[in-house]
């Protein structure tokens, strides 16, 4: 169906323009009147001169004339009258703007030098004169403004003692042991039994195999469901009922009263090795000769990665505040790609994968895909901010950086990594870690920028030498030249 352009030109979300085009210099020009609408998208109403068209025409005949199987008649030896009187006046102009309309759609992208980013939606209106209308997504439009202003303080983290205490606890737990015990079960023991749960006699959870450990705080399933397990011993039984929360993932089941049949076949103690020498030489005797210097070890791993967490997100908000002051029109079709991305991602790229998921949480895929909008949206404002920055600071990636990033990459791979080196070094593979290069330096310049390390500067004085990046995740997407689905007029 035909999209209204959801504005006029009186508000601001259009332009009319109007104008003449054409590719080669032998044919009459069409007449296109353009339109600036809402959301990166423009509309092209174009006409075909009758010249144009008869030219068309003329290639028509020939085309339908080879195929046309007609009565006395070898294949493309059919006079034009015959095939005409086969085809009819309107079947002809048909078979002619099968090609005439993408050429005049194209001409019209060259002319205004339009960078469509998706396949147009076309609508004839009229086939004499042909007249047709088209509405497609193009580049989007990012303003930064005033971007080189922002300013916000980086945070201030530090390990506690508390933070190396709990990294130590879960080392401890990877090195523990654990003893059967006769009596019932406590906090931190390990269970060994089955967990059965039904809703209306609809059974939804089934695990006649499970083996977890009770920790205090931790959700099992659903609030409530891990408390009931302290007490029991070994050989128990019992059942409970638990109401599911209005969130639950499987929405028939969500509100509703479940009932548990819990059972005990073992306990088991955890017993955690002490913190000494021992356990540390335990962990990695030539690293850690005591237990001190696993501790310092530690703390400074925990250190370096509690930094690069920070810078993380101290970089992911302030391009958010850049995003704040920023003027972004995107198209909608670049939030539909990046919903497929995501989908593909999670589900591991397994469609019948992502289909069971589907089924398992009770959703719809329209459903499902709405509810990742918004999150989709932040993604491409994001994207569209830092591909702008990348252009305005002039970042720019060398060849010697992309081939050093290449080793990286493929040097854990071992005897795989020749293959992954020819996958990399391919042009689609270093277009990809270009752009994903020129990302992690617009991060760092907009964090540098937000801590006052470019005041006074302009972007072209902030561009260090030594730096040699290039604006490809910024670059336009080609102009596609297409033929689309056309809808005819009733």
């Amino acid at each position: 169906m035909w999209l209204p352009h959801g504005g006029s030109a009186s508000d601001g979300g259009s332009e009319c323009r109007l104008l003449y085009s054409r590719l080669e210099d032998d044919d009459p020009p069409v007449k296109v009147t353009l339109e600036r609408l809402p959301e990166s998208r423009v509309q092209l109403d174009i006409e075909v001169d009758k010249e144009r068209l008869d030219r068309s025409l003329d290639e028509a005949y020939k085309r339908l004339a080879r195929k046309a199987r007609i009565p006395g008649f070898r294949p493309g030896k059919a006079p034009r009258s015959i095939i005409e009187r086969h085809y009819g006046r309107e079947g002809m102009i048909r078979e002619a703007i099968e090609d005439l309309v993408p050429r005049a759609y194209n001409e019209a992208l060259e002319a205004e030098d339009i960078e469509a980013i998706d396949q147009p939606h076309l609508e004839i209106l009229q086939l004499e004169p042909v007249q047709f209308k088209a509405t497609v997504a193009v580049r989007p439009t990012i303003e930064l403004n005033d971007y080189r202003s922002v300013r916000l303080d980086p945070p201030h983290m530090e390990v506690t003692d508390e933070m190396l205490a709990e990294q130590l606890l879960a080392i401890r737990k990877r090195y523990a042991t654990q003893s059967p015990v006769e009596r019932p079960a406590q906090w931190n023991d390990i269970i060994t039994g089955s967990v059965l749960g039904e809703v209306d006699g609809e059974e939804f959870v089934k695990d006649e195999d499970a083996e977890f450990q009770l920790v205090e705080g931790r959700r099992m399933l659903v609030d409530g469901l891990g408390e009931a397990f302290p007490g029991m011993g070994k050989g128990e039984e019992k059942t409970i009922e638990i109401p599911l929360p209005d969130d639950f993932p499987v929405e028939r089941f969500a509100g509703k009263a479940a009932k548990f049949t819990l059972s005990v076949r073992e306990v088991k103690e955890e017993i955690l090795p002490e913190e000494d020498d021992d356990f540390a030489q335990q962990v990695n005797a030539d690293d850690f000769p005591t237990f001190e210097a696993l501790r310092t070890r530690l703390r400074d791993n925990m250190d370096d990665a509690l930094k690069k967490d920070a810078e993380i997100h101290y970089q992911q908000d302030v391009v958010d505040r850049i995003l704040e002051g920023a003027t972004v029109e995107f198209p909608r079709v670049l939030v539909d790609r990046e919903i497929d991305r995501m989908i593909s991602e999670s589900s591991g790229y397994d469609r019948q994968a992502y289909v069971n998921h589907l089924a398992r949480i009770g959703r719809s895929e329209s459903e499902y895909r709405e509810g990742l909008r918004p999150e989709a949206e932040r993604h491409v404002q994001r994207s569209l901010v830092l591909s702008r920055l990348v252009e305005a600071e002039d970042l720019k990636v060398s060849a010697e950086a992309i081939d050093a990033e290449i080793e990286s990459l493929v040097a854990p791979a071992g005897m795989d990594g020749d293959r992954l080196r020819e996958l990399f070094a391919s042009p689609e593979g270093r277009t990809r870690i270009e752009r994903s290069l020129l990302t992690q330096l617009a991060l760092a310049r907009a964090a540098a920028i937000a801590r006052g390390e470019f005041a006074g500067e302009t972007p072209a004085e902030a561009t260090p030498e030594a730096v040699d990046e290039t604006s490809a995740a910024g670059a336009p997407a080609k102009k596609k030249r297409v033929r689309a689905k056309k809808e005819e007029p009733a």
